[in-house]
């Protein structure tokens, strides 16, 4: 398959795909700087990973149309960051200022989650902050399950992830999964998970970590598309058990 048959593909995808995560990464170091996007479906999701280089410039007319299907103002796009600073995080607002990328509908899972993990995990009774916040994090609080000491301190997806999965993104290779994660997270939130549907999917990971068998209760196949020097590359990713839902 030629690379303009692939971008094609992934354009199709992206069309009928209503659900997204979107996460921006860059480092200066290595000199990496790309967007992953996850396009979420019924049975699978699609990852594309959109490297860009200095002297940002794309001959592919297809690449252009895939960014324009991505940020479609039809879409909902997961973010894990208010969309203010998702969108000048790095210089990602200039590189995307033609497709106006503002008027997305992003939905920060970060605020999102942190209301739920309060609701899901409420102060222990006699934890002394619940006498005068109630569900609220505050100083006083002595729960070891609720991180969070101050009413302004937001998340951060590693911790979300350890403290709701019992599950470890490593420093190292994090920007990789972060869109799957923040799936993960949105999926829980949308529907509704209590702490009975929690403990029940930790003890099944936890069954099956031991027996080493991965959860493939719904199938992901992970194409990273590398658009490097405006070629595109695609890689079918393995699905470790951080990525499955049950």
């Amino acid at each position: 398959m030629s690379t303009s048959e692939q971008v094609t593909d992934l354009i199709r995808e992206a069309r009928r795909t209503e659900k997204l995560t979107v996460s921006p990464y860059r480092d200066e170091l290595l000199g990496e700087h790309y967007l992953q996007v996850e396009l979420i479906q019924d049975s699978r999701s699609i990852i594309i990973n959109i490297d860009f280089f200095v002297g940002y410039n794309l001959s592919l007319p297809q690449i252009d149309e895939l960014l324009s299907v991505i940020f479609d103002r039809s879409k909902s796009i997961y973010i894990w960051r208010k969309p203010d600073s998702f969108l000048y995080y790095n210089g990602f607002n200039s590189i995307y200022f033609e497709h106006d990328i503002r008027h997305c509908t992003y939905i920060n899972i970060q605020d999102s989650f942190k209301i739920w993990y309060n609701n899901t995990y409420p102060h222990a009774d006699n934890c002394n902050q619940i006498l005068d916040y109630d569900n609220k994090d505050g100083p006083a609080c002595s729960c070891s399950y609720r991180p969070l000491k101050v009413p302004s301190e937001e998340w951060s997806l590693k911790d979300a992830v350890k403290y709701t999965f019992k599950e470890n993104l490593d420093d190292t290779n994090s920007h990789l999964f972060r869109c799957q994660a923040i799936t993960k997270i949105a999926t829980i939130i949308d529907e509704k998970w209590n702490n009975e549907k929690i403990q029940k999917y930790l003890k099944i990971n936890h069954i099956q970590q031991r027996k080493n068998i991965f959860l493939l209760n719904d199938t992901y196949d992970n194409i990273q598309a590398l658009i490097e020097h405006n070629l595109i590359q695609e890689e079918i990713l393995t699905t470790t058990n951080f990525l499955t839902l049950p």
